[in-house]
């Protein structure tokens, strides 16, 4: 059947995963090595680099719908799934570079994450994401994909990379982040129940508010476009 019916059999259906898994090892490679962030081209490595290693595994039941077996179907289905991320960029830079990145303001950021977690818009985008039909074109369904990605996970992106931009050496940075896209496949999967993820975002919202116990309310030390840690 053509591509917009059933998937490709399955002994093709690993093949048009070798563009993701190629993308998603260069990027995870990147973001053990590039932490810089101050200026636009560190920042753009690093969310280049982010947006593939964590978001694009995320995609993967789309991007195999979208494929029907082809490896170039699936590169095409991954430059428009990347587009939404690379032009919500540009805000995401200007955001990193206007606040000096304490701790308080960290984890007001993962309460913001936390709180749009349990919003109704957060669960249609979750729904939509899951979704795949689509109309036959691999590089439309991608954008269109990537959108609703950006619209579902972009709060929890810019609150990770605060985090990691904050956290001194490789090891646990890379720990997280890599939890974190689990979480995210996770969520993105039929089977999660949308109860288990508003329990994510109280999770959330707990932890940050944790936070702002321990700092008193204070604003502690944090890191600003430089990227480093400052007292």
């Amino acid at each position: 059947m053509g591509s917009a019916g059933v998937i490709a059999d399955p002994r093709l259906r690993a093949w048009v995963l070798v563009p993701g898994l190629v993308l998603v090892v260069a990027g995870w490679t990147v973001l053990s090595s590039v932490r810089g962030h101050g200026s636009p081209p560190s920042f753009a490595v690093m969310w280049v680099a982010m947006t593939i290693a964590m978001m694009l595994p995320t995609a993967t039941r789309p991007m195999m719908r979208a494929a029907d077996g082809s490896i170039g179907r699936a590169w095409a289905f991954v430059a428009g799934f990347a587009l939404p991320w690379l032009l919500v960029g540009a805000p995401t830079y200007l955001v990193m570079n206007a606040v000096e990145w304490t701790p308080f303001w960290i984890a007001a950021t993962w309460a913001a994450a936390g709180a749009y977690q349990l919003t109704p818009l957060m669960r249609r985008t979750l729904t939509t994401c899951r979704s795949i039909r689509f109309d036959g074109d691999p590089s439309r369904y991608g954008v269109r994909q990537g959108l609703r990605c950006v619209a579902s996970c972009w709060p929890v992106m810019l609150a990770a990379m605060v985090t990691v931009m904050s956290i001194p050496g490789t090891v646990l940075p890379m720990v997280g982040l890599l939890g974190l896209t689990a979480l995210l496949c996770w969520e993105k999967s039929p089977s999660a129940a949308p109860r288990a993820v508003a329990a994510v975002g109280m999770t959330m919202l707990l932890l940050a508010a944790g936070g702002f116990v321990v700092l008193g309310g204070g604003v502690g030390a944090g890191h600003h476009a430089s990227g480093t840690s400052r007292s």
